[in-house]
């Protein structure tokens, strides 16, 4: 059964199989549109089937080098050698308070409180309420810029409020 694989084997077919083992390395540390690992697929399986004589070498050889494919991705990992890479991929700033960010637990606190519209709500917009401008959804009324608005209810991150008629 082996004495026919190294009939087909020349530089050609290797080359074609490590090509498309090293494109599978390349989509599994930098995942992209999958181009470069079908491309790989496709290399190491026209280069099983070159060197092949039967169906059972071709399907033998693809376990193997799935095997070996898997084994080789594990190690690069445990390595770190992904993690190096894979910084560019995860984001991580963070969003403190001191800089203006505000977290949704502190809305609860404008409930009740007064403002005004900085922008037109048509149903959405933006009020300021205690020198702080927050986006804001009215409950349901246009309410023009510049008018006095209250907030309502909190849901989530979101802040409804209703235009106050002053007399």
């Amino acid at each position: 059964m082996l004495e026919g694989l190294y009939q087909g084997l020349n530089f050609f077919t290797a080359f074609l199989y490590a090509l498309g083992l090293i494109l599978l390395v390349v989509e599994a540390i930098f995942p992209g549109f999958g181009v470069a690992g079908i491309s790989g697929i496709i290399l190491v399986i026209v280069s099983i089937i070159l060197i092949s004589n039967s169906v059972l070498q071709v399907l033998l050889l693809l376990i193997c080098t799935a095997a070996f494919a898997t084994l080789l991705l594990i190690a690069l990992i445990k390595l770190g050698w992904a993690q190096r890479y894979m910084k560019f991929f995860v984001l991580n700033t963070e969003q403190k308070n001191e800089e203006g960010y505000i977290s949704n637990d502190k809305y609860t606190s404008y409930i009740g409180k007064r403002g005004a519209a900085v922008t037109p709500l048509r149903s959405a917009g933006t009020v300021l309420i205690e020198g702080a401008k927050l986006d804001a959804i009215s409950e349901g009324e246009f309410i023009d810029k510049g008018a006095v608005v209250e907030v309502i209810r909190i849901e989530g991150s979101s802040i409804f409020v209703r235009a106050i008629k002053e007399n």
